[in-house]
């Protein structure tokens, strides 16, 4: 008897052979684990030296007090950390940072794709928060992000530049979307692994307006890596979009 046509399976997508990297979920875990891990590392060995060493008592006391440059200098330190975790995991496979999404994009291309989304986020985002409001109540989808740099974006201008603008992009879309996205697409496909990187990536911003905002924009970002096949275009987006948040912020 004939298979019925409307209970033909079909064959799920074939996956991108650019998102057919070789770390696995359990690289997944494994960093993590390391990044986080180190980081507390740091600052126990931190707290060991500081009756012995004032600079390292010094160094704590301005992170409790959240003192500028001292946020500045454990933020590079943590993008160092979790940059270098990664290049361990590379080096295991014998793969380079191309197989990351650091490759070279055609400039017009990028810059349509830039523009178009960068269009379509500010009326989907708005869009979502207004549901969300909708159906949660004593949502607040305009309160301001708190961290050290968005306070001092007026009074410490290049710092929190440097640290709200420029560095974050750089190391989001590297480890959101040319390391996370595709292990997650190889095992469950682009759209839920691009759904679960998002999350994740909203979940890592953790208060709650900036999770959904950051959510939205990780999808736009995962779809503008399949498209152009490069992550170049979405730490160009990110930095965009980081920028605009930057000037509402030193203009209080």
């Amino acid at each position: 008897m004939p298979r019925l046509p409307w209970r033909r399976r079909e064959h799920p997508r074939k996956l991108p052979d650019f998102l057919n990297v070789p770390w696995t979920l359990r690289d997944l875990l494994l960093f993590g684990l390391a990044w986080l891990g180190l980081q507390v590392v740091f600052i126990l060995v931190l707290r060991a030296m500081a009756p012995a060493v004032p600079a390292a008592s010094q160094f704590l006391s301005g992170l409790v007090d959240g003192n500028i440059g001292v946020s500045f200098a454990f933020s590079l330190i943590d993008a160092g950390i979790g940059m270098g975790v990664i290049a361990v995991i590379l080096r295991k496979y014998g793969v380079g940072w191309k197989v990351l999404g650091w490759q070279p994009v055609n400039i017009r291309r990028m810059v349509l794709y830039m523009l178009g989304i960068l269009v379509f986020f500010v009326v989907s985002v708005n869009v979502v928060l207004l549901l969300v409001t909708i159906l949660v109540p004593h949502f607040n989808p305009n309160q301001a992000q708190q961290n050290d740099f968005t306070q001092a974006a007026g009074s410490h201008h290049n710092l929190a530049l440097i640290a709200l603008v420029l560095l974050p992009p750089i190391l989001e879309e590297t480890i959101f979307r040319g390391f996370i996205f595709p292990a997650l697409s190889k095992r469950m496909g682009v759209v839920w692994g691009a759904i679960f990187s998002s999350v994740i990536f909203g979940v890592a911003h953790w208060q709650a307006n900036v999770s959904i905002y950051t959510f939205v924009l990780g999808l736009l970002l995962c779809f503008m890596y399949v498209r152009l096949r490069s992550i170049v275009p979405g730490i160009f987006l990110h930095m965009a979009n980081n920028y605009l948040a930057f000037l509402a912020l030193s203009g209080k």
